[in-house]
This record gives structure tokens, C-alpha cells and sequence, in this order.
């Protein structure tokens, strides 16, 4: 039986790599519910979730890949700190695209029920994000 790190691992792979049909391998897909504090409400169903990502992640933050730094695990529960880096390539908290790479942490916090993701909450450094492709070009 795969642990709540392993869930999220596989998760987070699918997520970045764009590889979509694989998420309700790991994903709760009715039951899902998600919060991005900042980006979206509370929202319910891995459908609407994986909509809200695409439109306002994906499509402003290419080539992400995170690297954990602290993970605290339960038996139905992780939490795991990371920082992530993108390249800002699309409009994102209403800043047209600069191409900068860009760096950022990020918390996420996640439920796992019957070795699927039921519930998350997860912590961009949003200010961390907008003061670096705000910032003036050297």
C-alpha cells in the first residue's frame, strides 16, 4: 500500500508532466476538493480542480518542477514545503509574460483516503512570485 508521500509523488509527476489521464490513479475524481489560497475558492471535483490549474498556472508558468524541503507524514495526511521554479511564459496574477525563470515556495497540504487524494490545501508564495516578474530587467 503506497504511503501519502509516494501519492502525492505520483501526483505532482502527473501534474508537471502534463500527463492528466493518469491523475484518478492517485486522485479521488468526484470526491476531490482543493483550495490554491489566493488563485481559487474552495472547489469540489478533480475536473473543475485540474480546469482551474491549466488556466491559471499552466498557462502563465511553464517548465515546473518543485524540490522538496521539509515533509511531515501521517498515516492519511502530508504536508511538504517546497520550492518550485517556472518560467513565467504567460499572463499570471494579471503581469503579461517576461520569460523570466522564477523560483518560489510553496506548501501543500493533502488527505489521503483509500490511497487517493480526497482533500488539499495548498500555499503559493504569490507576493515571492509577482515581486520577481515585476521587478524591473537589469
Amino acid at each position: 500500500m503506497p504511503t501519502p508521500l509516494e501519492i502525492y509523488r505520483k501526483f505532482q509527476q502527473y501534474l508537471f508532466t502534463n500527463d492528466y489521464t493518469r491523475l484518478p490513479e492517485v486522485v479521488d475524481v468526484a470526491g476531490y476538493t482543493e483550495q490554491c489560497v489566493g488563485l481559487t475558492p474552495w472547489t469540489t471535483g478533480l475536473e473543475t480542480a485540474l480546469a482551474n490549474f491549466q488556466k491559471n498556472v499552466t498557462s502563465a508558468l511553464t517548465d515546473m518542477h518543485s524540490i522538496e524541503e521539509t515533509v511531515v507524514e501521517g498515516t492519511d495526511t502530508v504536508v511538504i514545503r517546497s520550492l518550485i521554479e517556472a518560467t513565467h511564459t504567460g499572463t499570471f496574477l494579471g503581469i503579461p509574460p517576461t520569460g523570466r525563470h522564477i523560483s518560489f515556495e510553496a506548501v501543500d497540504m493533502l488527505r489521503v483516503s483509500q490511497n487517493r487524494i480526497v482533500w488539499r490545501y495548498l500555499l503559493f508564495d504569490l507576493y515571492g512570485i509577482q515581486q520577481q516578474i515585476q521587478a524591473p530587467s537589469a
